[in-house]
């Protein structure tokens, strides 16, 4: 591994105070959102807080690794690292050696850490697909060059299902699809492939019936609000009790035993009913401006010359923040059906924050000596060009 020699070149700062406040604001929210629940299990307000600030700051440091590091020089590492992550995720299907929770085997167990190698498999992902299309860009004006992209999503997502991680399947299908629309494939060979999926998604939620049940949750929770629709129902009544201002902080009733999950998967929710339609709305303002500006990022980097490797990674590392992002505000909100994927940093769990900033951390990488415009002009949140051959 080399590091980069721009000594006076520094990242984009508006996204890098984006990020921060978004951290920052997480680590309040997991605080108010789990206080009481650490207390009751483990004896300690403070217990949840203190692991997320953990998670935080061994996040930080990989962040600044990313940052720093000279991204030409890993892309040799491109297909091992892949062949890597395709072994963790058969390992970890291996009974044994996986650790299950709440029915999913999907964690190694490192002394009192777990970590969930399907993170480790969505940077991966993105570094190989923005390598190989490089390379391979003279390819794409054909469906043959489509096939090996579809054959190993399609593994990695035999490899999710095993996992009972459904959503990560469905969130890397949009990452690859629009990596692969920016690369410059033509829009009519993604209808073969989509008349394939469809109806392979479609056989995955009627095969397994706790798919089928969040499903008619979504639909209509009320049918079961002691089942199935418990979540929903709750989340949605804390999202209601918000009003416009919010309860204040730390008053949120929801979080007392009632909304499952309130610090990690549902964090929103105890936001939108502490800090009301403005706080939410300001958060979900404040995903949006972190996405435009990172497509931005990628933007500016595939004009660069020979930059259209930095300009897919950047592209695909701001929509995997942004689709997951998407899927879980709209889980809250009732606008999806339920589905365990958490809040990009804001939710508690280490595998996610980790992970999650050392993609910024190489987005920060791509970013350094661009002269990226103000953070409110006309055009710093535009994305003019886009990314593709």
């Amino acid at each position: 591994m080399s590091f980069r020699n721009e000594k006076t070149a520094s990242p984009d700062f508006f996204l890098f105070l984006l990020t921060l406040i978004l951290v920052t604001s997480g680590l309040i929210m997991v605080y108010s959102s789990s206080a009481i629940l650490a207390h009751d299990r483990y004896g300690s307000s403070y217990y949840f807080f203190a692991r997320q600030l953990l998670w935080i700051l061994v996040g930080s440091f990989g962040m600044w690794v990313a940052s720093r590091v000279d991204l030409e020089s890993l892309r040799a590492l491109a297909i091992p690292a892949l062949f890597m992550g395709l072994f963790l995720m058969v390992l970890v299907c291996v009974p044994g050696i996986g650790r299950t929770v709440g029915g999913a085997q999907r964690w190694f167990r490192l002394g009192p850490f777990s970590f969930q190698p399907s993170e480790v498999m969505k940077i991966i992902l993105v570094f190989y697909l923005a390598d190989s299309l490089d390379r391979r860009k003279q390819t794409l004006v054909n469906f043959s060059g489509l096939m090996p992209y579809l054959v190993l999503l399609g593994m990695v997502m035999v490899l999710l299902e095993k996992q009972h991680d459904f959503g990560t399947a469905v969130l890397l299908a949009l990452v690859t699809i629009l990596l692969l629309f920016l690369a410059g494939i033509q829009w009519t060979y993604f209808l073969i492939p989509l008349s394939v999926l469809i109806p392979v998604f479609i056989f995955l939620v009627q095969s397994a019936s706790y798919r089928m049940k969040r499903i008619t949750a979504f639909l209509n929770p009320w049918d079961d609000p002691q089942g199935a629709g418990f979540q929903l129902i709750q989340s949605l009544i804390a999202v209601g009790n918000g009003g416009l201002k919010g309860v204040g902080l730390a008053n949120s009733s929801q979080k007392l035993f009632y909304l499952p999950a309130p610090h990690t998967d549902f964090i929103f929710a105890v936001i939108a009913e502490e800090l009301g339609l403005l706080g939410a709305g300001t958060l979900v303002f404040l995903f949006a401006v972190f996405i435009l500006r990172g497509f931005k990022v990628a933007s500016m980097a595939s004009q660069r010359e020979g930059g259209l490797f930095q300009g897919l990674l950047a592209s695909g590392i701001t929509g995997l923040i942004g689709f997951q992002a998407l899927v879980n505000l709209g889980v809250v909100t009732g606008l999806l059906p339920t589905k365990g994927i958490p809040l990009p940093l804001i939710s508690y769990g280490g595998s996610s924050m980790v992970f999650t900033l050392v993609s910024i951390g190489i987005l920060f990488n791509i970013s350094r000596g661009m002269k990226m415009p103000s953070a409110f002009s006309e055009s710093s949140l535009a994305v003019r060009g886009g990314v593709g051959v």
